[in-house]
This record gives structure tokens, sequence and C-alpha cells, in this order.
């Protein structure tokens, strides 16, 4: 088979025996590649047969001693997609590199080898990447009801999946049964298990069955056991679940050889495996069930490891490959672990399945020796208990056994849109499945988009059980500093003290650090996103074209403008993620800071330092406000959409129209917004988290007499050493005193806020405990500006009155105070609040029955 004849024998028995010299070269070069086989055996066939037999350049020598030649020309007319042409291009100049090097140098008089030739081919620079891909995402209504189609429940059984189970009918083919049926005696069914979907068939006539291995001939008559493998459906829903790749999902590790077990929700030793490996000190963590210990909370939580991380996996072994995701989806974890209970019952292993044991079509590409040994043995999850060889039963499922799964169920998607009447606005049906092949997807599986939560993606160390209820609106989240051996009064004290110390000592400034001294030195001692960048911005050490921010410094000199004039300028509009190395022709080609601009946070020209960690503590609440406002928005939209799908729902049952189609999708479309903002709002969240820590353990790192070259000096290690804390609360008034209170100190949080309602919405809270008790509404008569510094001295005389010397704890002690209308019984607090606001304005706050008393007063002196 030419594809995987790696050694170019079709080349000999097609062209002669003329040609030895190219075929044991070509032979020799693929052997000696660890990565990208196939792609280089089919760009090294093309060349061989199509370039060299034609113009019969039988020796290399011939080839060397011809004019410069355009290879990249050659293959234009085949109509390669340009990124694969640039790949042949370029696979076919490094082994004409590797000929020259291997075989026609010689030594100078340093040893060094000297080509005798020069290659007659050049290298071409791969195009930039299209940022569009060629097919429409599949919208995200029509995602969730695809997985309502394939499980009908958020929990529940196997036999509850019934569109998977009817689509597997049984039939025969060649002496096998086809697709999701595993052939049983009686006895390996449990019929008390709803996870066990099984049937008695009957035959109708007398049929060869393959049965582990060996072929059976059956009478009509006869009756065979058949149960129901959800692998297949299994691996399909994860897909709808989280962004993983086909291959990714199929090679997952069940965790069945991991020293812990998740079992219902918990951990264990694993004591159900006699082959499983580590030790509570040294755990063994391959499988997808990932045993994560929260930094700073300590708390243990459940997250998914992903083994395979394509070109990032790279030269990495078994336990380095791969990654985390350190996301507590409670649904996927569930189902998850009832595939693996089902395998352990139906399809056990007794070890790890060797990684040597497979073939082409479980890897779906060639993989060497080296790529095997990283990838290590794994118990697959999803391994293919259908299969009608035993020894295929403990492998993965192939990549096209689940495609043909997707085009089925876009096809129920298609026909049950049909039955519901929705059309394009012309009236055409919605196709999902090409109308001319009924086996091609228009959507096809590897470009689905399937979470509008992609934040937890990111390494944050942000507590995840947390993060994740912040996302679903179940809570809000605020981050404290806290300083070890300090009281907070003292560390108000430095810190005031070292401000004094920043302003009159401008050496100590971070413009004037970061003019001065190296990037070495400035590296270990700033917090940046980007190397590169910090070194790009400052070949020029001019602090004129820098800008302060609140939270540090932007050295694109806080430039927003995206004129086309000035792409190569730095600026919010590349100050993202790179997209394109640098090449001699154009440099590197980044893409714009995301969510927005001005998001410093995210930037790569943005950094900053110790002297910023109020701040930046401040803007960590501020963003985690308006993760929780979207959060909070998205659930009560869904809301209303349960309420329509069950109406919906009740008309479809009655054959009545359903006459709120429009007003649906419109909730479809809002609800998809505000999860997208919550979740760019907690990659900010995340993103200034990361920060936080980097500027901490700088600080931390400093020995006791280094006071050099810091923007703050507040003494030794010991007497500053700083941690955090995050507070989990439910109460809006929480936070809202919380980054209220920073946005009288911080004037560009105090801009962002009042873009916004939160001040009033802390204001109508304050108002509200005011007027229960018979005190006048004051805030409600003052302005944005009025209201927030008013409603501070309120909240401050109030926290002082809490006898609190820890502010973080006082702001909690007032929360649940006014949550749970503590003032009524006692308003000792209450009343402080109000003598300072009588204090700091001058103005009696009379109570209600006072002025309608002066009312009363004023009307019988009239």
């Amino acid at each position: 088979m030419k594809t995987q004849d790696y050694e170019f024998n079709w080349f000999i028995k097609k062209n002669g025996s003329g040609w030895e010299t190219w075929r044991e070269l070509a032979s020799s070069w693929l052997e000696q590649k660890q990565y990208g086989i196939d792609h280089s055996r089919a760009a090294i066939a093309r060349f061989l047969d199509e370039y060299l037999v034609p113009r019969f350049i039988t020796d290399p020598i011939e080839l060397f001693t011809l004019a410069d030649q355009d290879y990249n020309k050659f293959l234009m007319p085949f109509e390669l997609n340009e990124g694969y042409r640039v790949r042949q291009n370029n696979d076919v100049c490094r082994f004409i590199d590797w000929i020259i090097d291997t075989y026609y140098s010689e030594p100078d008089d340093n040893g060094d080898p000297v080509p005798l030739f020069q290659n007659p081919f050049d290298k071409e620079q791969n195009p930039v990447r299209r940022h569009e891909t060629v097919y429409n995402a599949l919208p995200y209504a029509y995602i969730k009801q695809l997985r309502s189609i394939l499980c009908p429940a958020p929990r529940g059984h196997f036999k509850q999946w019934k569109w998977a189970i009817d689509y597997s009918e049984i039939f025969f083919t060649n002496a096998r049964f086809l697709k999701d049926w595993i052939l049983v005696d009686e006895s390996v069914i449990d019929k008390a298990d709803p996870d066990c979907v099984w049937q008695k068939y009957t035959l109708d006539k007398q049929r060869q069955i393959r049965i582990d291995g060996a072929l059976r001939t059956l009478e009509k008559g006869d009756s065979i056991y058949l149960i129901w493998s959800p692998v297949r459906a299994m691996a399909l829903y994860l897909k709808l679940q989280l962004p993983l790749r086909t291959f990714q999902v199929r090679m997952l590790d069940s965790g069945e050889v991991d020293t812990w077990r998740y079992s219902n929700g918990e951990w264990q030793m694993n004591e159900q495996h006699p082959f499983a490996e580590g030790s509570d000190k040294r755990p063994w963590q391959k499988g997808v069930f990932h045993r994560i210990i929260t930094p700073d909370i300590g708390d243990v939580m459940t997250g998914m490891y992903i083994n395979t991380n394509k070109t990032a996996d790279r030269n990495k072994d078994e336990i380095t490959r791969g990654y985390v995701i350190p996301w507590q989806h409670e649904e996927v974890l569930y189902w998850l672990e009832k595939l693996r209970n089902w395998q352990e019952k139906y399809n056990p292993i007794n070890k790890p399945t060797s990684i040597y044991d497979l073939d082409y079509k479980h890897f779906g590409s060639t993989k060497t020796k080296i790529q095997r040994s990283e990838i290590g043995d794994i118990c697959f999850l999803f391994r293919n208990a259908a299969a009608y060889r035993k020894r295929e039963r403990r492998m993965p499922i192939t990549d096209g056994y689940v495609n043909a799964l997707w085009v089925a169920l876009l096809a129920q998607l298609e026909h049950d849109v049909a039955k519901k009447e929705h059309t394009l606005r012309d009236g055409a049906k919605v196709h999902f499945v090409d109308p001319k092949n009924a086996r091609r997807p228009l959507f096809p599986l590897h470009a689905l988009r399937v979470s509008l939560i992609t934040c937890y993606a990111i390494e944050g160390e942000i507590p995840t059980p947390i993060l994740s209820k912040l996302l679903v609106g179940h809570s809000r989240l605020i981050m404290t500093l806290h300083y070890t051996k300090l009281t907070p009064v003292m560390m108000a004290k430095k810190m005031r003290e070292a401000e004094g110390k920043i302003i009159d000592k401008e050496d100590d400034s971070l413009q004037s650090f970061l003019a001065n001294k190296s990037i070495e030195e400035i590296g270990l001692q700033a917090a940046f996103k980007d190397i590169e960048s910090l070194q790009t911005a400052l070949r020029v050490r001019n602090p004129a074209g820098w800008q302060e921010k609140s939270i540090g410094i932007c050295l694109a000199g806080g430039n927003t403008s995206p004129l086309v004039e000035h792409a190569s300028i730095a600026g919010c509009w590349n100050g993202g993620d790179k997209l394109k190395k640098a090449n001699r022709n154009q440099a590197d080609l980044h893409a714009p800071v995301p969510h927005g601009i001005e998001n410093c946070i995210r930037c790569r020209w943005f950094i900053t330092s110790i002297r910023y960690i109020q701040s930046l503590t401040a803007h960590f609440n501020n963003l985690s406000y308006h993760a929780t406002e979207a959060a909070k928005i998205a659930a009560e939209l869904e809301g209303e959409q349960a309420s329509l799908l069950d109406e919906e729902y009740f008309c479809e049952v009655n054959g009545a129209p359903f006459s709120k189609r429009d007003q649906l999708n419109s909730i479809d479309r809002r609800i998809e917004r505000q999860k997208s903002e919550a979740d760019e709002y907690c990659k900010d969240l995340v993103a200034c988290f990361q920060v936080i820590r980097k500027v901490l353990s700088i600080e931390q790192s400093r020995e006791e007499h280094d006071r050099k070259d810091k923007v703050i000096a507040l003494g030794s290690a010991q007497d500053i050493s700083p941690f955090f804390s995050f507070l989990d609360t439910k109460s809006e008034f929480r936070q809202l005193i919380q980054i209220c209170d920073d946005a009288e100190v911080f004037a560009d949080l105090k801009d962002d806020l009042k873009k916004t309602m939160a001040i009033n919405h802390r204001s109508n809270m304050l108002n509200t405990m005011l007027m229960r008790m018979g005190y006048q509404p004051i805030l409600m008569q003052l302005d944005d500006e009025a209201q927030l510094k008013l409603g501070n001295v309120m909240v401050n005389a109030m926290l002082n009155a809490t006898k609190e010397p820890d502010k973080s704890k006082a702001m909690t002690m007032l929360s649940t105070y006014l949550d749970t209308e503590a003032y009524l019984k006692d308003a000792g607090l209450l009343e402080q609040g109000v003598q300072a606001i009588e204090s700091n304005t001058g103005i009696s706050i009379r109570t209600l029955a006072n002025m309608a008393t002066a009312t009363l007063g004023v009307k019988k002196n009239g």
C-alpha cells in the first residue's frame, strides 16, 4: 500500500531499479524523522515520481548541477491549498539539504562541514493563517438541541439515551454485527443495571457470526444476547460539551491505573484495580479525572486531564504531556464516571494497553517509535467495546466511527428543525447535512464551537469551584490581600510611608527603573506578559512615550488609534497574542488586545510592580463585579428561556402553533452574549490574578538588605510577607461596598463604576435601610459623585463602629448586618452612619415622622 510504504518500494516496482539511489536516500531520510512522517512521505513521493522521473534525473549530482529551479512553481498546477503547498516545497528542500550535508560535504580546516553543492530549491514562508474558518460555526442554540437529542437529561442512565440506542439497530454483514452492539453470554447481562442496555435477538435465518474472531454457524430460531455500547455516543457527547479535538477524546485515559479514584464526586485511594500505580506522596495521575488541591485554600476539586495536545507535546514524556482543564464540570464528570464504570463492568482490562499495539487506523496517522514512547501506555476510556475482534476491544474507537454518528445526529437535528417549521428568512429548509451527499455534514465535527465558557483553559490558580459558581451567577468573588506579622493598621501606615517614598524619590519610580536598568534586572523585578514585547518597547528608553495607568505603565503610550499606516507602532490593536512569526518581509503579527481597547491587564505592552498592588487588587474586585453581573443577567434570561421552552413543548404536544419563536431566538442570542461577556471578564480576572501573584512573588523573594532597584522598599521579606485570600459570598452589598471604597482612591475605577449601576445599587440598599428605620433617604437626591462620596462616609463610619481592626472582616460583618436586617433590632451601627453624614454635610437627616409633622404644621399655619 503506497500510503504506508515508508521504504518507497513501490517507486522501484513502478519505475525500475535505475532509481534505487533515490529510493534509498528517501527511505533513509524518512527513517530519521521523528514527527510529521505522513506529510513528509507524501511530499517526497510526489517529488520522486512526478518531478524527477519525467526529467530523468537518476543521480542527485545531476540535480545539483542544474540551474536554480522553482519547485514551488512546479506544485502550482496541483491546486493544493497554500499552506500545504508551502509545506510540500519545504519538505523537499529539507530532503535535499540533508542529502548535501550527509553525502556531499567535506570538512574545512576546523573540521566543519562545507557543502560541495548548493540546494537548487528555495524554502518558502508559511502564509498567514486565515482567522476565519471556511465553515460557519453552529449556533449555540443548536448545540444545546444536539445535546438534548443525545442526552435527554443532565443526570440519569444510559437507558435514557434512546436516540443513540435506536440509531444503533442490529444488522449483519460479512459475518459481523455492526455499530454499537456486543455479542455476550446471557450471564454477563445485569438486568437490574439501568446503564445496561441489552436485548435478545432471534435469528430469522441461518447465519454465520464471528465470535471472538472465530466464525460460528447459528441456525434459524437460535437466540443471541447483545449489550449496547455507549462509547461512541459518549465520545460525541463530550465533543458537544468541551472544545476538544476528536483525537484528544479518543485518547483519553480512564484513570483505572491512577493512585486516586474518582467515585460519586469524591476521591478515595484506588483499591479497585491491582495494577494501580503510585502512592499517596507520589501519586500517578494520567486519567481524565484529575485531583486538584487548590492553592491557598487547600480544597480538593476535580478537573479534567487531557493527555494529548498535538505539537505542544513534542519532546515531552508521558507524565508531562497534555494539560489540565481546572474546571469542575459536574455534568461532564458525571457521565464520564458512568462510562468508566460501564467499561470496567462490561469491557474490563487487566493492564494498560501498550501504545505499540495501536495501528495506523487508531492514530489516524503514522507515529514513530519516539512519538509512541512519549505517549506511553494508556487505559483507554473510549476503548471500542463493540469491536468484533476481542483484541480490538482494549483499543480506542476510530475517527470515522465517531464521524458517522455525527452525520446521523445532524440529520436528526435537521428533521426536528423542519418539524418545528423553522426555516430560513426566504422560507427555505434549514440544512445541516449536504442535500446532495447524505454522508457530508455542512458543519464538520472538528469545527464545533461548543462552549461559551473558555476561561477555565487559562492556568490562573484562582480556586475553580469559586470561579465556576461566579460564572453561573451563584456567587461573588472578592480578593483580599493579607500581611503576616503586621496588623492592617500598621500595614496601611507602611503603605502610606512607601507611597511617600515613591513621590519624594524619583529614582524609585517605575518609569525611572525601566529607563535605567537592564532587561535582565527588569525581568527579575517587574511583572509583564511578554519579554519580546518588553525588549521591543525598551529599545528606545524614553519615558515620555509611556503612559502611567492606575494599575501600571502602558509602554505603548496609551495608543488606541487603529490607523493602517500605524500598524507597526505599538498599541491596543497589536497588544494580543502572536498570530504569525516574523519573516524577512514582515514583522511579527499580533492580534488586538483581548476584550477591547485599554484592557491593559491582558496586553503585552503592559508592565507593573509592587507599587500598584493595591490598585491591582481593586481592579480584580471590579472585574469580578462585572463578571458576576453578566452571569446574573444570563441566569435570569435562562429562566425566561425555560418558560418559553415549556410553552413550546406543550404547543407541540397539543398540535398548536408556537407563536413566540422570535422571542425565544432573541433570548438565545442574549444569553450567548452575556455568557461570552462573563467569560471574557473571567479571563481578565485570571490575567489580573496572575499579575498580582507575580508581583507578590517578586517582592517575597527580596533579600533582607535589598532596597535598591525596587519601586517600594518596605523592609525585609519577613516584615511584609504578603498573601491573599478569596471571599466567596452571595452578598451583593459586600461586593459593592468593596469596589465603591476602592473607587474613591483610584480615579480610573471611579470612572468605570460611573458607567454601571453599581453606585446606584449600593445607594438603593443604604436608602432602604434608612427608610425602614424612619430616616430620610438622603442619597436618593444626589448625583453619582456625591452618592459615592457620602455613601463611603456612611459605610466607613459603620465599619469603624464594628470595632473590627481588619477592614475586610468589618465589611463582611456590615454586609451581614444589612442583608439579615439586623438593624431593625439593633440600630447602633446605622446611627453611627447617620451621624457621620450629618457631621460631613452639616445637614440634619430628619426622620420621616418628623418630616410628616413639619409638613402638617405648615398646612395648619397656612
